[in-house]
């Protein structure tokens, strides 16, 4: 059975209903289809993601959304792995997706998304804000929801600008809450709507380059945990001067240090 869509009009609605039970002022970032459907890229959708600023900002919105009905629905598969901190649906089957600055247990809402939204409306304590198509994109990228890959080819369509696409996920990547290889991860969403839909585009060459080398770099980092290790046995999966490119990387930014036997160490800091 196909899911349930909704128009702009039924979330402007929504939002409505909570800006009158708010007890204080919040600003909200939508980050998917609802963000889409407020700037026509599709005429509906399913639910709704967005991102607050604070825990306080997300305690607010819970209580209001409980008191018009809003109730924890069951999830499972790629809606449980994106990692929200609230979710919230009504009768009508229209949920809410609340992250708290980070999105899929990764990606942030960085500076540089803030200052490329704009601000769609303010209610009495709402403040709705729309984040930009290329960062729409991002998100989509690592996400596996059913129509995911279908949105981005609707942004793909009317056009991007992919160098602040790669600005983008190039800093959230040196800016990564974890060790986790994020840059390969997006590369992978990158990829898969790439193949779906046979199209080409020059910054996916550079961008898999970029993913390789983060890839390769989680390796190396990840197998000197264990013991001091010299090239030859580092090289054992990967060519091995990509391997010296990338033990000089780590050696100039203090990371990994090499002994007098030719061994490699990580430095745990």
């Amino acid at each position: 059975m196909a899911p349930k869509l909704f128009d702009k009009q039924y979330l402007q609605a929504e939002f409505e209903k909570l800006d009158g039970l708010l007890a204080a002022p919040v600003n909200l970032y939508l980050i998917g289809g609802g963000s889409m459907s407020f700037q026509k890229y599709k005429t509906a959708t399913k639910d709704i993601d967005v991102v607050v600023r604070s825990d306080d900002e997300l305690k607010i919105i819970k209580t209001a959304l409980k008191s018009i009905g809003y109730t924890v629905p069951v999830i499972s598969g790629s809606y449980e792995q994106m990692g929200a901190r609230a979710i919230f649906e009504n009768t009508d089957e229209f949920r809410w997706d609340i992250f708290v600055n980070v999105i899929c247990d990764g990606l942030q809402l960085s500076d540089g998304m803030i200052n490329r939204s704009q601000e769609l409306f303010k209610l009495k304590n709402i403040s709705v804000h729309m984040i930009s198509p290329e960062d729409i994109f991002v998100f989509k990228a690592i996400t596996t929801r059913e129509r995911d890959r279908e949105d981005m080819y609707s942004l793909f369509s009317k056009g991007l600008d992919f160098e602040i696409i790669k600005k983008e996920i190039i800093w959230q990547n040196e800016n990564k809450l974890t060790d986790f290889a994020w840059l390969a991860y997006f590369f992978t969403g990158l990829e898969e709507f790439f193949n779906q839909y046979s199209i080409y585009h020059p910054v996916f060459e550079e961008l898999q380059d970029i993913a390789y080398e983060d890839m390769l770099i989680g390796m190396v980092k990840d197998k000197l945990k264990s013991q001091p290790m010299k090239i030859k046995d580092l090289s054992s999966d990967f060519e091995i001067e990509d391997v010296k490119a990338i033990l000089k990387l780590l050696v100039e930014h203090g990371l990994v240090f090499k002994n007098k036997d030719g061994e490699f160490s990580l430095i745990h800091i």
